[in-house]
């Protein structure tokens, strides 16, 4: 996956476009096979054709793209995939990652997403936009303090695709109360300094989020 992508605010055009044409991928727009013309895509999205160029070759770096023989840039087939197949490789990495975070987090990291979470819960008023940032905050937190540069790199990668999630998916408010409640659970076990806990919790809230999305395939 490209690295120099932003996982979360601050997106520039490059990544916008990026996420616009990811976007019409996943939902099945741009098949496996469909020939990505650069003019063209630069009309539709209303923007020059520069940050499209760059936005297809991030596309290609990521697998998402390829050139055939004569230089045409193309849908990878399978590419519709691609979100729901991100997930399932969090799925893979990230309770081990919170176990490993549970031994290594510090005091001053577990209360700022305790302070967040307390801003975050459901009923409060714009409890919804800030459950969303404890989202990004607890898995990059665990990333960021699993203690293998490695595994942190590859969850940031993944999680550089979760605002194009937000963007694809239905977002339902039952569906971010039950997420809170599933945080709050990971963050309880990292408090606590607890494993097994904190895996088994990160990997019941990464499964029921698969098992949660909506008819698309969309995570």
């Amino acid at each position: 996956m490209a690295v120099n992508r932003k996982s979360r605010g601050g997106a520039s055009l490059v990544d916008g476009v990026y996420d616009r044409i990811l976007l019409r991928i996943v939902r099945g727009e741009l098949g496996g096979g469909a020939e990505l013309k650069s003019t063209r895509l630069a009309r539709e999205l209303g923007v020059s054709r520069t940050p499209v160029v760059q936005a297809l070759q991030r596309l290609e770096a990521d697998g998402i793209v390829v050139h055939e023989v004569n230089r045409r840039a193309v849908v990878r087939p399978g590419a519709e995939n691609w979100l729901m197949e991100v997930h399932q490789l969090r799925e893979l990495l990230e309770p081990e990652a919170a176990a490993m975070a549970a031994v290594r987090i510090g005091a001053e990291d577990v209360a700022r997403l305790r302070e967040m979470a307390a801003r975050a819960r459901p009923g409060r008023r714009g409890w919804a936009a800030v459950a969303r940032e404890l989202d990004y905050a607890l898995h990059l937190a665990i990333a960021d303090n699993c203690g293998n540069m490695a595994l942190a790199e590859a969850i940031r990668r993944c999680w550089t695709f979760k605002r194009v999630s937000y963007e694809a998916g239905r977002e339902d408010p039952a569906w971010l109360a039950r997420g809170y409640e599933q945080h709050l659970a990971i963050l309880d076990a990292l408090e606590r300094r607890d494993p097994q806990t904190a895996m088994a919790a990160a990997q019941f809230h990464l499964r029921s989020a698969a098992s949660f999305r909506p008819a698309e395939k969309i995570v």
